[in-house]
């Protein structure tokens, strides 16, 4: 149970720091361990450096000053990376689309042989088949 909460205490810190990183662009170590409540600065700057070094924020840590300054967050939607994500999607889609069609009208034809034409036809083919396996287990009508 407690490995349990320590689990949750990261969680919520993490996200903390998230929310922290996106507020602010720069804030002091003890402004973090206050707002996140956190035992001492030392602890904070820890925490701050594996949140950094993990990709959870992005973020660089003055360790002289005992701040932090936020990265400016690069604007995706400023690349063609979106575009090409999209147009492989797109593309796979109709590809999926085209090989359907092309499985319905290139089915396998039925061949004949394997279905009888009529229902009584069908129902003779049983009835001789039971009647055989009956008479090789021994049993006479």
């Amino acid at each position: 149970m407690l490995t349990l909460i320590l689990r949750l205490k990261h969680t919520v810190i993490k996200f903390g720091l998230k929310k922290i990183n996106v507020s602010y662009s720069k804030i002091s170590l003890k402004d973090i361990q206050t707002k996140l409540s956190i035992e001492s600065v030392e602890e904070t700057e820890q925490i701050v450096a594996k949140a950094v070094r993990d990709g959870v924020i992005e973020a660089q840590i003055n360790h002289d000053e005992q701040y932090i300054s936020s990265l400016p967050i690069a604007d995706v939607y400023s690349t063609n990376d979106p575009q090409a994500l999209l147009n492989k999607r797109i593309k796979f889609c109709i590809d999926l689309r085209n090989d359907a069609i092309k499985a319905l009208a290139h089915a396998p034809s039925e061949d004949k042989k394997d279905f009888p034409e009529d229902e009584d036809e069908a129902k003779d083919e049983q009835e001789d088949l039971l009647t055989r396996l009956l008479d090789e287990m021994g049993f006479d009508f």
